[in-house]
Formats: structure tokens, C-alpha cells, sequence
């Protein structure tokens, strides 16, 4: 797992009193946090900062110059059904995934922290830090928390 720091290279507007989305660059277009984190990283990349909410897990990568899917704190691993338990979803998952590496995206101090994956390491993540809700039969994963990031940080090369 490698770590990268780099500085958010945008202004933008954060309204928390705003229901669902938080975030705008521009005053009329509003992310949620995890479109806003994907956004960010794609810009500290010199690339777009935009979140393409559309992107298929098995038709595209979100970052496909690096073949990268982006996760971010309380997302959802598909909005999708792929099976009844969460080794079931994570196995189809696994099966179908156009990706070959992952990112975890944490907005601090107006810093964007990835922390990037290949397969086994977003594997080992998935388990220790999402759970299978039974009602929509998705993997979701926690909420960001100073004990997952101490988790990744104890797993960075």
C-alpha cells in the first residue's frame, strides 16, 4: 500500500447545513462527500475534478488512467445486488471488477491522503472495515475513523 499527501489544488464551498451534498465548485453543482473526495484526488492528479456518479464497476474504472476505483468514508461497494451475503457480493465483486487498484480517499486539513491498493490489500481493508447490509445487500463500508486510519498507516510500505 503506498501513501500519497498533496494539497487540494481548488477552491471550493463547503455548506453543512445543506442536506445530502456538502460540497460545490462552482456554486450551482453539489457532492456529496465521497463526490467530492473522488473529485479532489482526480484534480491532485492534474486530471478533471469532477465525479463521474455513473461509473459501472464492471464496465470502467472511476480513474481509468490508473485503472483505479475510489472509495471514500460510508461508501457503498456497489450499488448493486450480487448475492445474498457479504462473501457472496465480495467474491462477484471480486469476479466482474474492471479495477486492478483502489484508493481510499481522506480530506484533512485541506490535504487529500490516498492510501492506494492493488486487490489483496483493498481486500484485507474490505473486510476489517465494511460490514453486508441485509436489508439493501450491499457492502458498505464505516465511517471514517482515527482507528481505520491508524489501520491503513500501519499497512503503508
Amino acid at each position: 500500500m503506498t501513501k500519497t499527501l498533496a494539497p487540494i489544488p481548488f477552491r471550493y464551498t463547503y455548506d453543512p447545513a445543506r442536506p445530502g451534498a456538502h460540497y460545490t465548485l462552482n456554486g450551482v453543482n453539489w457532492m456529496n462527500g465521497g463526490d467530492f473526495a473522488e473529485a479532489a484526488l482526480k484534480a491532485t492528479l492534474g486530471l478533471p475534478a469532477v465525479k463521474d456518479a455513473n461509473t459501472a464497476y464492471d464496465v470502467a474504472s472511476d480513474i481509468p488512467e490508473l485503472s483505479a476505483s475510489v472509495k471514500s468514508s460510508k461508501a457503498t461497494l456497489v450499488n448493486k445486488v450480487l448475492g445474498e451475503s457479504f462473501a457472496e457480493v465480495k467474491a462477484r465483486y471480486f469476479q466482474n471488477v474492471v479495477s486492478t487498484a483502489w484508493v481510499w480517499v481522506s480530506i484533512q486539513n485541506e490535504t487529500v491522503i490516498s492510501y492506494s491498493m492493488n486487490e489483496a490489500e483493498f481486500d484485507s481493508f474490505m473486510t476489517e472495515w465494511a460490514s453486508f447490509d441485509s436489508k439493501r445487500k450491499v457492502i458498505r463500508f464505516k465511517a471514517e475513523s482515527l482507528k481505520m486510519l491508524n489501520w491503513l498507516e500501519s499497512k503503508v510500505a
